[in-house]
């Protein structure tokens, strides 16, 4: 069952992830950035509190005074190194889509439909169990896709490869050396 969606929160906002993040979980966030916007932040943190904070998994920073998206990490109130690459492709006074996909590696990142960085986990993607949206922005919708978490157990993706080890002998049949009557 998919969790239910999130339509216009009040900002600032903090709600649980239902089911928190894993691979494959995405996070579809739908708002508006007001004309005179400065700047606004969506967080991915590993609890609700604000203040004093949980840590941040995942800060994405939009300021449009600079026009950079920045992102970073905070673990134990002390902040990461900033990633600021790849400019603002969103424009103030008009609407915008942000995704966030978890992958086993890293954080994706799609902002209007088109990629725009991938964010790799400083703290394991298993603590993230809320977000927080705050600042200079009206929020519309924030929706969970990928209805349910993987089995804790670990499967292998795909059948191991035997080529190597050669293929198995045509026949086994029985042992040279005799099997004990009424064995076979």
């Amino acid at each position: 069952m998919a969790a239910p969606p999130i339509y216009n929160p009040v900002i600032p906002c903090v709600h649980p992830i239902p089911g928190g993040m894993y691979p494959g979980r995405m996070i579809r966030f739908q708002g508006n950035v007001p004309p005179g916007a400065q700047r606004f932040a969506i967080n991915l943190q590993c609890g609700p509190n604000t203040d004093p904070r949980d840590d941040i998994a995942l800060h994405l920073n939009f300021r449009f005074v600079e026009m950079c998206v920045v992102r970073n990490h905070l673990t134990a109130m002390n902040w990461g190194v900033e990633e600021t690459a790849g400019g603002m492709p969103l424009v103030r006074g008009e609407a915008f889509e942000a995704l966030v996909l978890c992958e086993p590696q890293s954080l994706k990142i799609a902002l209007n439909g088109v990629h725009f960085c991938e964010f790799p986990h400083r703290i394991p993607y298993q603590r993230i169990s809320h977000l927080t949206v705050d600042g200079d922005v009206m929020m519309q919708f924030v929706g969970f896709e990928g209805a349910q978490a993987p089995p804790s157990q670990v499967y292998m993706a795909e059948p191991p490869a035997y080529g190597s080890y050669g293929a198995p002998p045509p026949v086994y049949g029985a042992p040279a050396y005799g099997a004990p009557q009424g064995f076979y």
